[in-house]
């Protein structure tokens, strides 16, 4: 240890003054919060004279900083490309250190190889010189335990495994060392041989540009093997002892062969030679037949590879040569050619081997995993679960494009466990073989569909069925009317409440655009959405009801916005059809339809938007309707909803009245006359409404809906207290929503109006709503609305103050108090002076304050009083933390009506309570703004009343 020290100290010079920074650096920080203050603080001005950091701190500090610089003063020159050539002595003190570090005793092998890291990362040359006796540590059979754990903390160094990448010859020993250190029997060395080789997944992104073509380091790469060598090495390794190999080596081999993978060319490149082609597919066949392995953790890290092996399909290299020039036609010939042999000398015979493929798809069911109880908002299924599974397949490259490429709000649109990896591996494949591998896919196809209550089952049914109908192969068409269609529907049919999320996402795949944008549509989409839009009998379950419309829901949610007139009109009859269920009896059924509905009518919106180009933006907003054409209910969805919305709530409110405000048992709907049917009716058309409105805002498409939010506005807010709970509920949840919701452009004067709307109700709950809503509507838009909007909401506030209804005049006082912290000063400023001159003028003297007090027996004429009152209230509540220069006279004028009836003098008590309360802490410094007859005056609103007085 002590010669370790020693050759730190001359190879590493500077280290030891490292050190010394960093410990004192440590304890600086412990001990920094309580020797030194900030240079500035509130509790004393900025120039006063305080507790700061003492001087010894601050010398200390600097010598710290001096230790640094002396640390660093030799350590540039040698970083990076800047190396010309390492001292002699330097060279001699790392070979002695790496001895070291394959010593037998833990310390010792520990504080060498830190030394020597330090050193590898100074003098980065170094770094070929040990890997020889490094990698010699791991696959020597008369290698020691100790040995191999040196070798191990040495080589997952950064320095060592950036080494990795800029040097083939060092990257072909290191990987045929880690494959042949099976030898090493023991826990530690295993475990450190697999935390090795993990690192180097992470950490490996390639190797450099050029060091794969011979002219690179020719020295070096006549010692070892070439990258098809390599990975025929690799491979031969993993078919010889397949049996006898460790399946954690089995993992590690097949990681290795990826990596090695992933530095082939690409496919289309016509200057691939033939035996690299023929390479590529002998590695795809070897992990093909990896898909049916008993080993869990090898079936994802064989599907990864053959994606991004296959890459681009034969169909898309037709469809590439179909567009290249005719000078370029002859090579790509060639190459498809050759393509087209190799797959159906490897890859067919392997496919139509007996059973493969129903061992295959049995088998990759057996990746989906399902937490007990998991209900359908969870999301567990299809991905690994053991930590050690993750390490070996969570670093693999990504190869397939982001799924889906929509917004998903509901986590049943995305499948609970359906991979679209697995989905696009059986695309690439069918896309690839062609019609010999559907030919054997169709039996284990089936056999899995039948298997209803197995969820893995029919998990992987719905992945190899959405691979197959966007693959988009030719044999697809014809499968389709002999077998294919009526096994899709079958499966949806009888898939139960645990399997119609995955089935509805192989159906949102299915229908999934193609392309970078997603714009070109699939081969078979518009039959898919024939097959989905099959009328059901008139007898039909609601769970049967249900799975439809999510089936529905998943197809239209992917549709693309552009105009294609197939899909325009069968989103039409779709929405022509889903509003009968409107006011379905089942709640769940209402839920799928307010939700579809939103979609339909989004999706409808914009296609129609692109069919009235000559229209600018500002009159389409404010003038023109967007018309549905082809549509037989109505040319005008948007006033068909909110027509339907008006005339559900007028029933609603109407009944209210009619029963009476206590809710009682009475007010539950019955089916024993017309009118309480029509009622229940209502009632669900207002609970489809807002599920609808829910929908649009967590989908994202809110801002095509804000028409139709803007005419339900009113019925919304008018719901949200009722006898039927259950909708007053949901209106709470969509009122929720809707509150952050930004109108833009003239949408939010329109919004407005009918917030002020709702605010002029003849029901004082629905006054009370608005006002709620108001507040944040303000706070959302306080700077685009226009000045005759703000004067109206300040109309209309102060309106309310004086309300018949006390809870509503307390709401305004609220709402007002609000208002004027955070809006333009004059609106307040111009209330304040009327709120104030309204008051001093109902108390001018004593008398005439008697004089209203008898006059304000009568209850109808307290609420313009208690109004005044209230709005001296708002003034002093928007000031909370400090005290204005005219807050004093609005408490003076308060307090002039503390011996008013009920309800004004507990308005007073509790006004002055809440100021002294908010106060309370800076009372000393707030009370020099009052004269003294006004704190006595506040000295005896606050004090209590005493029996004595």
């Amino acid at each position: 240890m002590l010669l370790i020290r020693v050759m730190d100290l001359i190879g590493n010079y500077g280290s030891l003054e490292y050190s010394e920074w960093s410990s004192g650096r440590d304890s600086w920080r412990v001990v920094s919060g309580s020797l030194s203050e900030p240079h500035v603080n509130f509790i004393t001005d900025h120039h006063a004279l305080g507790l700061r950091r003492p001087q010894w701190l601050v010398v200390e500090m600097t010598s710290l900083h001096n230790t640094w610089r002396a640390s660093q003063s030799k350590y540039r020159p040698f970083y990076g490309d800047t190396i010309s050539h390492v001292p002699h002595h330097i060279t001699l003190l790392s070979m002695d250190l790496l001895n070291l570090c394959l010593q037998t005793y833990d310390a010792v092998r520990v504080s060498a190889g830190d030394s020597l890291k330090k050193m590898l990362k100074r003098f980065p040359p170094l770094i070929k010189d040990c890997i020889p006796l490094l990698t010699s540590s791991l696959k020597d059979p008369q290698a020691v335990e100790q040995s191999a754990l040196g070798a191990c903390m040495v080589l997952m160094s950064r320095p060592v495994l950036r080494h990795l990448t800029e040097n083939w010859s060092s990257l072909t020993s290191f990987i045929s060392a880690v494959l042949g250190s099976s030898h090493h029997e023991s826990l530690k060395a295993q475990r450190a041989i697999n935390e090795l080789f993990i690192s180097f997944q992470i950490r490996f992104g390639g190797v450099r540009r050029g060091a794969l073509t011979p002219s690179f380091n020719p020295s070096e790469c006549n010692q070892a093997l070439t990258h098809d060598g390599l990975m025929l090495y690799v491979k031969e390794i993993l078919e010889s002892a397949a049996s006898s190999l460790h399946w954690r080596y089995n993992l590690m081999g097949h990681g290795m062969l990826l990596s090695l993978a992933s530095l082939l060319p690409d496919r289309n490149d016509v200057s691939e030679a033939d035996v690299g082609l023929a390479l590529r597919y002998s590695v795809a066949g070897h992990f093909l037949r990896n898909l049916k392995s008993e080993l869990p953790p090898l079936r994802p890290i064989s599907a990864i590879a053959l994606l991004l092996l296959l890459g681009t399909s034969r169909l898309k290299q037709v469809k590439t040569r179909e567009e290249t020039l005719s000078t370029e036609l002859q090579p790509i010939h060639e190459k498809g050619e050759m393509v087209k042999s190799c797959t159906e000398s490897i890859l067919v015979p392997i496919l139509k081997d007996h059973s493969f493929c129903e061992s295959m798809v049995h088998s990759l069911a057996l990746d989906h995993h399902y937490s007990e109880g998991q209900g359908r908002t969870g999301r567990g299924g299809g991905r690994f679960q053991l930590a050690s599974d993750l390490g070996i397949t969570a670093m693999m490259p990504s190869v397939s494009r982001g799924w889906p490429r929509t917004l998903s709000w509901e986590s049943s649109m995305k499948g609970e466990s359906f991979s679209p990896r697995i989905a696009k591996l059986f695309k690439c494949l069918l896309q690839e073989c062609g019609s010999s591998f559907l030919e054997v896919l169709h039996s284990p196809l089936q056999d899995v569909i039948n298997e209803v209550d197995e969820r893995s089952r029919q998990c992987i049914a719905a992945e190899v069925m959405a691979g197959i109908l966007h693959s988009d192969v030719p044999c697809i068409s014809e499968a389709w009317d002999l077998w294919l269609e009526k096994l899709l529907y079958k499966a949806l049919m009888q898939a139960n409440v645990e399997s119609v999320p995955e089935w509805a996402a192989c159906i949102r795949y299915t229908v999934t655009g193609k392309g970078k944008i997603g714009q070109r549509a699939p081969t078979l989409r518009h039959k898919i959405l024939v097959t989905l839009a099959q009328p059901l009998p008139s007898s039909s379950s609601t769970s049967l009801i249900v799975k439809r419309l999510d089936f529905l829901l998943a197809a239209t949610v992917e549709l693309s916005p552009t105009f294609l007139e197939k899909e325009h009109l069968f989103q039409l009859a779709i929405l022509e059809e889903v509003v009968k269920y409107m006011t379905h009896s089942a709640p769940q059924v209402r839920e799928s339809v307010g939700r579809l509905i939103c979609i339909l009518y989004s999706n409808l919106f914009q296609s129609s938007k692109s069919l009235q180009k000559s229209l600018t933006r500002a009159n389409y907003q404010s003038e023109e309707k967007v018309k549905f054409p082809g549509s037989s209910i109505s040319t005008d969805w948007e006033r068909f909803l909110v027509d339907g919305t008006l005339t559900a709530a007028a029933k609603i409110e109407r009944h209210g009245r009619d029963s009476t405000d206590e809710l009682s048992p009475n007010l539950a709907i019955s089916s024993n006359n017309d009118d309480d049917e029509s009622l229940k009716d209502s009632v669900k058309w207002m609970e489809t409404i807002f599920h609808f409105t829910i929908g649009g805002i967590k989908s994202g498409r809110a801002a095509h809906l804000v028409p139709v939010f803007i005419g339900i506005l009113h019925p919304l807010l008018s719901s949200q207290d009722t006898a039927h709970k259950d909708m007053s509920a949901l209106a709470r949840s969509t009122v929720h929503l809707l509150k952050w919701q930004t109108f833009e452009g003239t949408y939010a004067s329109q919004a407005l109006t009918a917030i002020l709307g709702a605010a002029a109700d003849s029901n004082w709950r629905t006054r009370i709503a608005a006002l709620t809503f108001l507040q944040i509507f303000v706070y959302r838009h306080a700077y685009i609305l226009e000045r005759v909007d703000i004067a109206l909401v300040w109309e209309r506030v102060q309106l309310l103050l004086s309300d018949l209804q006390v809870e509503v005049r307390e709401m305004a006082t609220a709402t007002l108090s609000g208002f004027m912290k955070g809006v333009d000063s004059q609106w307040a400023s111009a209330f304040r002076d009327r709120i104030l001159d309204a008051a001093l003028s109902l108390v001018k003297t004593k008398s005439q304050s008697r004089d209203i007090r008898s006059r304000m027996t009568d209850n109808g004429s307290i609420a313009p009083v208690h109004g005044v009152v209230l709005g001296l209230v708002a003034c002093i509540l928007s000031a909370p933390y400090d005290i204005p220069r005219w807050l004093p006279n609005m408490i003076l004028a308060l307090s002039k009506f503390r011996n008013q009836p009920a309800p004004i003098r507990g308005t007073v008590t509790k006004t002055i309570s809440e100021f002294r309360r908010t106060h309370a802490d800076t009372w000393a410094f707030d009370r020099i703004h009052f004269s003294e007859d006004q704190l006595e005056v506040l000295s005896d609103l606050s004090s209590s009343t005493s029996y004595f007085v």
